[in-house]
């Protein structure tokens, strides 16, 4: 068996939140072997959700309590800063600390990339992070970077989110 990627997955963002990452985080660790997922947010609702499938890997789904969750209207910055036990900030805190290789938030744009980039931090020589997708074409997978989150942008940044998305 290949080595376990730990994923962490605010549970609590998103517009069906819990109910769709909870959902999603019992089939990613029913099809995929060497996935674990870490829930962040609030515990009881988190686990009264997972009580709805009886038959998963147990052992691979952790729930990391979040007691504080950012709504998307929130400014994205202030909230990031002022909720500081929230399912983003937990979520990015896991990451910086190596306790998971990376985080998933169907939540706040804007808070998922000011919680990355204050709470993670950038690479060395990129002055502002992208937000990317990768779209499958016939050809091979195209990732298309800088899909929103950064109202402007200038000439290096461009060049930056390329490099990025060509080492990605």
């Amino acid at each position: 068996m290949s080595e376990i990627v730990k994923v962490v997955v605010d549970a609590m963002g998103g517009d069906n939140a819990p109910e769709e990452p909870v959902k999603a985080a019992v089939e990613a660790v029913k099809e995929k072997e060497n996935i674990q997922v870490i829930l962040t947010g609030v515990q009881d609702v988190i686990e009264a959700e997972l009580r709805k499938y009886p038959d998963y890997p147990k052992d691979r789904i952790r729930v990391v309590h979040a007691s504080q969750v950012i709504e998307t209207a929130e400014p994205p910055v202030m909230a990031i800063r002022r909720k500081k036990d929230s399912s983003i900030v937990v979520g990015c805190r896991a990451v910086k600390e190596g306790r998971a290789q990376g985080f998933f938030s169907a939540g706040s744009t804007g808070a998922c990339l000011a919680g990355a980039t204050l709470g993670i931090g950038r690479i060395k020589g990129v002055q502002r992070p992208a937000l990317c997708s990768v779209i499958p074409s016939p050809i091979a997978p195209v990732v298309m970077t800088d899909i929103g989150a950064n109202a402007d942008c200038k000439p290096e940044y461009l060049v930056q989110f390329a490099r990025m998305a060509a080492i990605y």
